[in-house]
């Protein structure tokens, strides 16, 4: 009788499982790495998102720890996804994404429910999910990372136990970079309608076929001690015997928000001066500083530069600001300045520029340049006006080339340490074939 061995495993089926996890494992780690990256070069956008939340939870005791939090989640994303890519530590990756999944699916189920936050920033500012998008996406993630989990053993990888290690370090150090470089300057990537090179009034508009706010008002009477709701055609306007009472009125349909929807110029003496500095066919300075008691005063000297030059050039300088008076007037009378300073909102003003303070620059409501205070040039050194000058025009923001360059970075690590597993595998190899020989 002819023995069979039931442990020989189908070759069909195991080159369907291969082509399946391997197909899956980089669908989920592309996810990641997408999610991953837009948080580390924008952690302060992160860490207002999760501000949004703690608030939402009533959680605000956690508050100092938002930036951390931002930092880390951006990092931890970033390293699952291009661990699961590169095929790094097969057993423990999969495992690790599948524990972030069947956390995140249930809790974006809640948010979806709940709505507690209406965008739950799993992408930044780089792509908008509302709540039941963001679950949905988290459910066939979920679906996805399931066999790459329970066959792990047939995940494909480029390295060896010590340089697959070495690189997974390297993936967790690699976002930890961009997050401290974005922090120290700004977001290499800026998603947001107050980017360079945007008329800001473009993102001010109301397309004439966009949806609009739709309500649903209902009125409320009594008759007899007896209180009803009616609709507007409804509503018992001639019968004497029904008293007003209320109304209540309930959205039912969200219309069009534009991008700026909240862009408000408030002078103290002028009043509302946003058309005056949207439409100012010179160049405008905005001094952007959230709460200037909170500012990073390290080079106030090049905000007293960019300052000093705008008057003698005759430009606008305004400060955007949402402190109160007393900080604006211990702010100028601390640095001997007259900076005309305006009250905006908070939110709008952390949109506008990723670092407090910071400087904008705007010519026909063109946003022509953006700096970090780290970044501001030493104005005192211009001596011509702003038309001849390096600034005076849009900086161009090539993304194709920076993502280029920071892909070359990320992979030199991981082909040196590619190359060390190879050289390793061939003197391996050599050393094996030899003794083979020595024992013929």
């Amino acid at each position: 009788m002819l023995n069979v061995d039931k442990t020989d495993k189908d070759p069909l089926m195991e080159n369907t499982k291969k082509i399946v996890i391997n197909i899956a494992r980089f669908l989920v780690g592309l996810c990641f790495v997408f999610s991953g990256f837009v948080k580390a070069i924008d952690p302060l956008g992160s860490s207002y998102k999760f501000a949004d939340y703690l608030e939402a939870f009533h959680w605000s005791f956690l508050s100092d720890l938002t930036f951390l939090m931002a930092v880390g989640l951006a990092a931890a994303e970033l390293f699952l996804g291009t661990a699961l890519i590169l095929g790094l530590w097969k057993k423990t990756i999969p495992l690790l994404a599948l524990l972030f999944m069947l956390f995140m699916t249930p809790f974006t189920l809640y948010l979806a429910i709940k709505n507690p936050v209406s965008d739950c920033g799993c992408f930044g500012d780089a792509l908008i999910l509302t709540n039941w998008q963001t679950f949905y996406k988290n459910i066939v993630l979920l679906i996805l990372v399931v066999p790459v989990f329970l066959w792990h053993d047939l995940t494909y990888t480029l390295f060896g136990k010590r340089t697959g290690s070495w690189s997974a370090i390297w993936c967790l150090i690699f976002p930890l970079f961009l997050s401290t470089y974005s922090i120290r300057h700004l977001p290499m990537l800026d998603f947001r309608p107050y980017k360079i090179g945007n008329k800001l009034v473009d993102f001010m508009k109301i397309p004439e076929d966009a949806p609009r706010d739709s309500f649903d008002t209902r009125f409320i009477y009594e008759k007899n001690g007896v209180q009803k709701e009616f609709s507007v055609n409804d509503a018992p306007l001639s019968d004497p015997e029904w008293k007003y009472m209320d109304r209540k009125v309930t959205q039912i349909r969200k219309g069009y928000t534009p991008p700026i929807h909240d862009f408000v110029l408030e002078h103290p003496t002028k009043g509302i001066i946003t058309e005056e500095v949207l439409n100012d066919t010179s160049y405008t300075f905005l001094l952007v500083s959230p709460k200037l008691e909170e500012a990073n005063r390290s080079t106030i000297a090049l905000i007293q530069s960019a300052y000093l030059y705008a008057n003698k050039q005759g430009y606008a300088f305004y400060g955007l600001t949402n402190s109160d008076g007393e900080a604006i007037d211990e702010w100028n009378y601390e640095y001997d300045s007259n900076i005309e300073f305006c009250t905006v909102d908070d939110r709008t003003l952390k949109t506008m520029i990723r670092s407090n303070p910071g400087i904008l620059l705007l010519k026909n409501g063109v946003v022509l340049q953006k700096w970090g205070f780290r970044d501001i040039p030493d104005f005192s050194k211009i001596k011509s006006p702003m038309n001849t000058s390096q600034w005076g025009s849009v900086r161009k923001v090539n993304t194709v080339t920076i993502l280029g360059k920071l892909f070359i970075l990320f992979l030199i690590p991981l082909l040196l340490f590619f190359s060390f597993h190879r050289g390793y595998r061939l003197h391996f190899n050599l050393q094996k074939n030899k003794k083979n020989l020595d024992n013929i």
